[in-house]
């Protein structure tokens, strides 16, 4: 029975010996993989760079115009909103205009009037068969005046010019904005009573540094980015660049935008960005490069270690820095997981696909 007892505990004590020997050796390897640090990777083959100067700019509309009405009298009619687009000659707005357009029916009458009267005074001279450009102008003047109807054109002409003040027509075809005045309210003859934009043809005016204008020229494309929607860009080009410094040291610029903007308005604030490119220079995205002792670092993947190299930046933008060495095309970067990363450290790298970035 003792033997049976410690034959036993003897096999009891080889089965804990094992377990602790394979939680050890899993401990170990649990260890080291986690000594790995996981990185993302990407080999550098761009050697297109596009520099970049980015400026604050205001949208303008090239067609815009503060529409009056051209007499003092109180609204009658307003037919249109703000923010709706009217077609050239469209009616916007009237005043009371009951007794000019009383006056302007009873010149058309006298108008009338006095044609047949022009008619019977060309059969009295016995030129009832004539046409205006037969009859010699002396005499068709003398019979013109002599029948009223010189008098009666001018008191019509008069008449519709008069009542035409209490309308309000669209010069161009635009966007209206700006109407606050109710109907019954009266109008003067010097209050602007709504603004007509044209949308379809904008600017965008900005400044740059007297040092930036060797950047830009005439001609030159640029992309105008709302604030509100980062992702849309619109494309443009410069069309004007004024010929002075500011006391600021600025120079202004205008371009002129391509194409139907509904998202931008007149008075937005934009981005500009103005893309100069640069050829034959290695490019790298920002999130590669490091700061490690005030040294800008890009680190190499070589045979599972992070090698870190020293590279002198020539230019960046938003996204990219185009170097001037210290790195060379076929290399694989690290781009992710490198901010704690030391030289020669080991990594478990993922690899991007060149082709989306």
């Amino acid at each position: 029975m003792k033997k049976y007892i410690l034959l036993l505990l003897l096999s009891f004590s080889i089965s804990c010996k094992q377990q602790n020997q394979r939680l050890e050796e899993s401990t170990v390897s649990s260890t080291i993989h986690s000594n790995e640090i996981n990185v993302s990777t990407k080999v550098i083959n761009e050697t297109y760079f596009n520099q970049q100067l980015v400026a604050n700019g205001k949208i303008e509309s090239l067609q815009k115009s503060q529409l009056r009405f051209k007499t003092t009298e109180q609204l009658s009619k307003v037919l249109v909103k703000n923010g709706q687009f009217i077609e050239k000659g469209a009616l916007i707005a009237s005043l009371e205009n009951g007794l000019l357009k009383n006056q302007l029916q009873k010149a058309q009458i006298s108008f009338e009037q006095a044609k047949q009267k022009l008619q019977e005074e060309k059969i009295n001279y016995g030129l009832e068969a004539a046409s205006e450009n037969e009859i010699p102008s002396t005499i068709l003047k003398t019979l013109k005046i002599k029948s009223g109807f010189l008098e009666a054109e001018n008191n019509l002409e008069n008449a519709q010019l008069v009542y035409n003040q209490t309308l309000l027509k669209a010069p161009f075809s635009g966007l209206v904005a700006n109407i606050e005045t109710k109907v019954g309210y009266h109008v003067g003859a010097s209050e602007v009573f709504c603004t007509l934009i044209n949308q379809e043809q904008l600017e965008v005016s900005f400044a740059v540094l007297e040092s930036e204008f060797h950047f830009i020229k005439k001609g030159q494309l640029v992309e105008a980015q709302s604030f509100s929607n980062t992702d849309d860009s619109y494309k443009g080009s410069i069309s004007e660049i004024n010929p002075l410094v500011d006391e600021d040291g600025l120079i202004k610029v205008k371009a002129k935008l391509k194409g139907k903007i509904a998202e931008l308005f007149d008075g937005m604030n934009v981005k500009i960005v103005i893309n100069k490119p640069l050829e034959n220079t290695i490019v790298i995205p920002k999130e590669a490069l490091v700061l490690r002792s005030n040294r800008k670092v890009v680190f190499k993947l070589d045979n599972g270690l992070a090698k870190w190299n020293y590279v002198d930046v020539l230019d960046e933008n938003s996204t990219s820095y185009a170097l001037k060495d210290g790195l060379s095309l076929g290399d694989t970067i690290i781009v992710s997981g490198n901010m704690n990363l030391s030289h020669d450290a080991k990594v478990n790298a993922t690899f991007i696909d060149k082709n989306k970035d």
